[in-house]
């Protein structure tokens, strides 16, 4: 069973809001429209795999694809469990 509370993305959020445009800039790139895109920041779609890692790119890395996919992200890249694992 699905938790029903969503998890939003905070960093992705912050991100997205961190300058004027920023947030239809990043649904074009990724794209998908800005109602999917806030669903996903929300926490109330998950993120897929492949978006999450355009994220990563499109924000220089400012937020992680793990920042993204906090409950599976390891499983998915697990050469980056050690990283996070540092931060």
């Amino acid at each position: 069973m699905r938790n029903s509370t969503p998890t939003p993305i905070k960093k992705l959020r912050c991100f997205a809001k961190s300058r004027k445009g920023l947030f239809s800039e990043l649904a074009g790139h990724l794209q998908v429209s800005e109602s999917y895109l806030s669903q996903m920041i929300s926490g109330y779609r998950p993120v897929p795999h492949e978006l999450a890692v355009m994220i990563e790119v499109f924000s220089k890395g400012e937020v992680t694809r793990i920042d993204c996919r906090p409950h599976d992200g390891t499983k998915v890249w697990p050469e980056l469990a050690s990283i996070q694992i540092n931060e």
